[in-house]
């Protein structure tokens, strides 16, 4: 009997080791690995948690919050990139011991080993440093002296360049806005003036600059909404 009961009380010490510990962490750290790789980044921080913890254990995620340092969307940096999620159901045979690679050979996706998802939003928070840069390698070699401010009604900024072989004096004024689940930039005012040249306005020759687009997104989040702040814009994807 008292070695009935060791058994017993073992086996539940290493159901309890399997439920708190490893595999929140297996599926902890394959989360981790597939939002790094999307968003170029070395360092998520990440937690998962349900309610009894013992539903990790049959892929059940009740509450996901991943927190993404230097991570980019597209080829925009950003300061700060937030994931939430909630009632993700994760294909724990599959993870645990299925093959890695797909029938066509290539490395499954985060979304391979999903069997259903309740509502996804992601937060990034660009700086005017990250929207200089990003805009100063949109028109790499054209620009020199760019300078940037974000306030709550748009974005300005003027630089100089370079127009028929004189230095000119550029103006520009824009947006960032979500378009059909796509990111953008949009020029609301492009001017330029140099001392031998008339006022050019070249705002009406210039259409939007794509930042990220939806398909390249994790779960098929969309772009909806990006609000500008003082030195800052809150860009929200989302799947509902």
């Amino acid at each position: 009997m008292r070695k009935f009961l060791i058994v017993i009380g073992v086996l539940f010490i290493i159901l309890a080791v399997l439920t708190e510990i490893v595999l929140p962490q297996i599926l902890s750290g394959m989360l981790k690995e597939k939002i790094s790789q999307l968003t170029y980044s070395q360092e998520v921080d990440l937690s998962i948690d349900s309610s009894p913890r013992f539903l990790i254990t049959t892929g059940q995620v009740d509450e996901i919050h991943g927190e993404v340092v230097n991570g980019r969307i597209g080829e925009l940096e950003t300061t700060d990139l937030r994931l939430n999620g909630e009632q993700i159901k994760v294909d724990m045979p599959m993870l645990l011991f299925g093959d890695k690679k797909d029938e066509n050979g290539r490395t499954r996706r985060v979304e391979d080993y999903l069997k259903s998802v309740g509502k996804v939003e992601m937060i990034g928070v660009i700086s005017e440093e990250n929207l200089k840069k990003f805009l100063e390698q949109k028109v790499a070699g054209k620009l020199e002296n760019l300078q940037l401010k974000i306030t709550p009604e748009e974005i300005n900024a003027t630089a100089n360049v370079m127009i028929m072989n004189r230095n000119a004096d550029l103006e520009l004024s824009g947006l960032i806005i979500a378009d059909e689940g796509d990111l953008y930039f949009r020029m609301t005012k492009l001017n330029a003036r140099a001392p031998l040249l008339r006022h050019v306005q070249l705002d009406r020759f210039f259409g939007d600059i794509k930042i990220a687009s939806a398909d390249k997104l994790p779960l098929n989040l969309k772009f909806e909404n990006v609000e500008l702040q003082e030195g800052q814009a809150i860009l929200t994807a989302i799947r509902n």
